[in-house]
């Protein structure tokens, strides 16, 4: 799985359909994102509902990819099985020779496209050294809750946003 471009509100994936990921996401449509920086003792989790990109992004995703990953994905049934490593060798140099002409665009798979994680909650946490970390976690309310100024907090675009324990 590819973490491809980080939008406004989403988080873009782009693999093949026939990946465990994929499988998984098509069964059970969430997904967390954790981001970690050990250097600066920093991380970012995101969780949130998985949904299909168009054929239209994944297309234009595809083709900005170098035309090397783009043949990649033509000949690699990704996690799948195969003979050798010669195999995938040959099949290379055949799609080489085919698309050797870079005016010549290389179709998209059509089991390869994507997902975006729409955010629901997200996590930033700070390492202290006191081990009393910092952890704000903003969500999207549920109906029945509303930010009381003590322990929730309205944030901006109807978000709410909380202190948590280390």
């Amino acid at each position: 799985m590819l973490l491809a471009k980080l939008l406004p509100s989403l988080k873009l994936m782009q693999c093949a359909s026939q990946q465990p990921q994929s499988i998984e996401l098509e069964e059970n449509p969430f997904a967390a994102i954790t981001f970690y920086w050990e250097p600066l003792l920093r991380s970012v989790r995101i969780e949130g509902s998985v949904k299909k990109i168009s054929t239209e992004v994944s297309d234009q995703y595809f083709h900005s990819r170098p035309r090397g990953s783009q043949i990649s994905a033509i000949l690699s049934a990704q996690s799948q099985p195969v003979p050798s490593r010669q195999t995938l060798i040959d099949a290379e140099e055949k799609l080489l020779q085919k698309y050797n002409d870079e005016n010549i665009p290389i179709p998209r798979p059509e089991n390869w496209g994507g997902y975006v994680v729409v955010p629901e909650v997200i996590e930033f946490w700070q390492g202290q050294s006191t081990r009393i970390h910092d952890r704000i976690r903003f969500r999207r309310p549920v109906s029945s809750v509303e930010p009381d100024g003590i322990l929730t907090y309205q944030g901006d675009q109807g978000w709410i946003y909380e202190r948590l324990a280390p």
